[in-house]
């Protein structure tokens, strides 16, 4: 499961997250969210057309190697 911290830096929040190889995750973009700053599908209720930012974490070429 995909850890993540938000943190104040010079007067703005920044969010970061720690994925492991082969974790895929849906990133809110429409900011309604209530699971932010994951997507919680609350973007289908609004008028626009956005929609999440989907990361999918590859492995590495050096763990494909070993």
């Amino acid at each position: 499961m995909a850890k993540y911290s938000t943190e104040e830096l010079l007067g703005h929040l920044r969010t970061t997250l720690d994925l492991e190889p082969g974790e895929r995750v849906a990133l809110c973009r429409c900011f309604q969210s209530k699971k932010f700053p994951f997507c919680d599908s609350t973007h289908k209720t609004l008028p626009d057309n956005r929609g999440p930012v989907v990361v999918t974490v590859l492995e590495s070429k050096e763990a494909e190697k070993s």
